[in-house]
């Protein structure tokens, strides 16, 4: 592993170390034949933009992205960022890996989110509802994966532990919610939330980053949370079908829009409730992190986030060299050589 992690490297330092390669890319030099190799570089610290100019066809044939890799290279400013420019490269042996070094994590303690969750579910009095939450968070085996899952592949709670740090976070909202408006059925509502996003348990894998499996790209883990809900409400015996239907709509609709991901809008009162606490948990975990990563650069404004057409501010500046005052000017097209256009945000926040 580096002797240094991302979060502290300074412009200036010789960097030799072991790092995730969240993306990767060959790009053509606009003055001058041949590509140079883009990649972001990530530990469980944050990512840093990476170039390879020299060899680059040659180096972007030893690995995927996803893979480790292992680099030696320069921390260098340009336009107010650091980035590293690699003089050598190769994939990572798998002794060189440690995937809790190479992976953010939650900064929550997972033991109390996993036993928040489990307080939850053994709140709920409804029958069939208490049953049917049994049959997850009752299996150890579920339980456990379900507490290290990442919430999404990238932006939201995109980090181990990050699956259960949302689910909390939605329960905590709506537990308010139901509080200022105790007409909302709060077990149909804990239920909703507890199980909304149990699909990405299988949608999305780790090892040295965040990937979709298979069927988590063919399918999605809205479809997977549906199909393995539906076949434990199978296993209750006389699981009420108007109660088994409200409960598929909440989950179903959570996304809100069918641009979204979403088969039906929100038609009832606890589905809009859901979804909005699952939009609110979403965006505001995504500020935070975009505030976290542009503190730690010595940034006052984020870069231009696509996703919300709009900066986001940081705060006082850092200490951090070649922290950005002010925020520049989105990207427009391709860049200098040494700097690819940012690619296009998409717009829906809870499948990335």
């Amino acid at each position: 592993m580096a002797t240094k992690t991302i979060g502290e490297f300074q412009v200036g330092d010789r960097i030799t170390g072991t790092f995730a390669a969240r993306d990767k890319s060959l790009a053509s030099f606009k003055s001058k034949p041949g590509q140079y190799l883009s990649l972001t570089l990530g530990d469980a610290s944050g990512e840093i933009p990476a170039r390879m100019w020299d060899n680059a066809e040659d180096a972007a044939a030893l690995f995927g992205a996803g893979d480790a890799v292992t680099v030696r290279g320069v921390v260098e400013e340009y336009k107010g960022q650091k980035q590293l420019v690699i003089e050598r490269l190769k994939r990572a042996e798998a002794d060189e890996i440690a995937r809790s070094e190479l992976m953010r994590k939650s900064t929550r303690d997972i033991g109390d989110l996993r036993a928040r969750a489990l307080e939850i579910a053994d709140s709920v009095r409804e029958p069939h509802l208490r049953a049917l939450l049994e049959q997850f968070f009752g299996d150890e085996e579920f339980v456990e994966c379900f507490a290290r899952a990442p919430g999404a592949r990238s932006l939201h709670h995109s980090h181990l532990g990050g699956l259960i740090e949302h689910t909390v976070g939605v329960i905590e909202v709506l537990e308010t919610v139901a509080r200022v408006h105790p007409e909302l059925d709060r077990d149909l509502l804990m239920a909703g939330a507890l199980l909304h996003d149990i699909g990405k348990v299988a949608e999305l894998e780790c090892s040295a980053t965040i990937e979709y499996t298979d069927q988590g790209r063919l399918v999605g883990h809205t479809v997977l949370t549906d199909r393995m809900v539906n076949q434990a409400i199978g296993n209750i015996e006389a699981f009420p079908q108007e109660l088994a239907d409200r409960l598929t709509h909440l989950l179903l609709s959570h996304h809100g829009q069918r641009e979204y991901g979403a088969p039906v809008l929100p038609m009832t009162a606890e589905a809009c409730a859901l979804h909005y606490a699952d939009n609110l948990d979403a965006h505001v975990q995504y500020f935070i992190q975009v505030i976290s990563d542009g503190t730690a650069a010595g940034n006052q404004w984020s870069d231009f986030q696509r996703l919300f057409d709009r900066y986001i501010f940081v705060g006082a500046r850092g200490n951090a060299p070649g922290g950005r005052l002010e925020p520049p000017a989105p990207a427009e097209g391709a860049q200098s050589d040494d700097h690819e256009p940012d690619a296009d945000s998409p717009g829906n926040l809870f499948d990335q």
